[in-house]
């Protein structure tokens, strides 16, 4: 293999046109462009079958298939982060670092094909939009086929709380499932002076508010969790006795057997609450992504991988924010492990999903390390 620095090279100069082509969603036709003109120019054949905007390559000709991801999209946030490199379209940006992703991985691409002589295994290349997005972009690639054959999946992602040069590394229980839950109540209007005409939808929702969070308090008590209503919203008017109302919660756990018990005792609850008042009510209730369970074993072997590469390793916690990587953890083992991109003195050390978010790209070296090393030697 290469000395690192000829990958890197490489892969800075595609995270900066990424960077300027930072593009939300599912629509991504510059990125995708970007994408596949490095795969042809590296001599990759790839297949855009698995749904919109994504990308998938293979390499090598082992029965054995490990699959690497990198997801594509950026974020609709207006850039004030000062790069000379800055996203050339308004109201986008690559706010979380996944242009560094996509570069990383058409780097290990590079180094993967160059070496693919003495690959063990094939090496499936996942470029995935649609990881910011309600709408998973990992659910639509997993449920079109994606790992059908994949004995295990890794994935990275940039971190400006770990210093360049290293990574970040937690096994077991690492990042939460998610579901973005909305709850109705329906009411009947009539005039604020005659409630008894009228249902009051928003005293259904207050009830439930109450009695929901006591519930799953309760019922989650053992268990890492988080229950937070992010909007309460009904009414037109102050004279009129609402008829609909709303609430939008986060819901974020681990334990996805408990959380089925939470789902039906939520839809109890609120079902209890609307024929006590006369009403109706509508609970959607769609997991957005399963939790991102790292496999002990993958996560020792990154270690090692670090340590044989004189990589600085920082042992991360678990956090109760959610990665779609979770779906593909569904079909396969696998592990997400941390890349540092640090650098107080360029001022990189802003947290992620803010305008002014900047990386350290030369972090990405250890990325592209730790991926080339894993595959080459397995």
């Amino acid at each position: 293999m290469k000395n690192i620095e000829v990958y890197y090279e490489k892969a800075l100069e595609l995270y900066k046109t990424l960077h300027e082509h930072a593009e939300v969603g599912f629509d991504l036709p510059e990125t995708v462009k970007i994408v596949k003109k490095e795969l042809d120019n590296l001599g990759i054949e790839y297949t855009e079958k698995y749904g919109k905007g994504s990308v998938v390559a293979e390499i090598g000709e082992g029965e054995r298939i490990i699959a690497l991801r990198a997801d594509m999209d950026a974020l609709p946030i207006e850039e004030t982060s000062g790069v000379p490199f800055a996203s050339k379209n308004k109201g986008m940006m690559h706010a979380c670092g996944h242009d560094s992703h996509t570069a990383i991985l058409l780097a290990v691409a590079r180094c993967l094909k160059e070496n693919e002589n003495i690959l063990k295994v094939k090496v499936r290349l996942i470029f995935q939009p649609s990881e910011e997005c309600a709408i998973s972009g990992a659910k639509m690639l997993v449920d079109n086929g994606v790992m059908e054959g994949v004995s295990q999946i890794l994935c990275t992602h940039c971190e400006n709380e770990i210093d360049f040069g290293e990574i970040g590394v937690c096994a077991g229980d690492y990042m939460a499932a998610c579901v973005p839950l909305r709850i109705i109540f329906y009411g009947k209007s009539s005039h604020a002076t005659l409630p008894k005409h009228g249902i009051d939808a928003i005293a259904m929702a207050n009830d439930a508010y109450i009695k929901l969070k006591g519930f799953v308090k309760e019922n989650f008590e053992k268990d890492d969790y988080v229950w937070s209503v992010g909007r309460f919203s009904g009414g037109t008017a102050h004279n009129v006795i609402c008829d609909r109302c709303e609430m939008d919660i986060s819901f974020r756990f681990f334990n996805v057997e408990h959380s089925k018990i939470i789902e039906k005792g939520v839809k109890k609850i609120c079902e209890d609450i609307a024929e006590r008042y006369g009403g109706k009510t509508q609970v959607l209730w769609d997991m957005s992504t399963g939790p991102v369970i790292n496999d002990s074993e993958i996560i020792d072997k990154i270690r090692s991988i670090a340590n044989k590469n004189l990589i600085k390793i920082n042992e991360v916690k678990k956090r109760m924010s959610s990665e779609d990587f979770g779906w593909y953890l569904q079909k396969a083992k696998g592990a997400i492990f941390r890349y540092g991109t640090k650098n107080d003195e360029c001022g990189c050390n802003t947290v992620a999903h803010t305008s002014s978010f900047k990386i350290y790209p030369e972090g990405m070296k250890t990325a592209i390390t730790v991926f080339c090393d894993y595959v080459i030697n397995l």
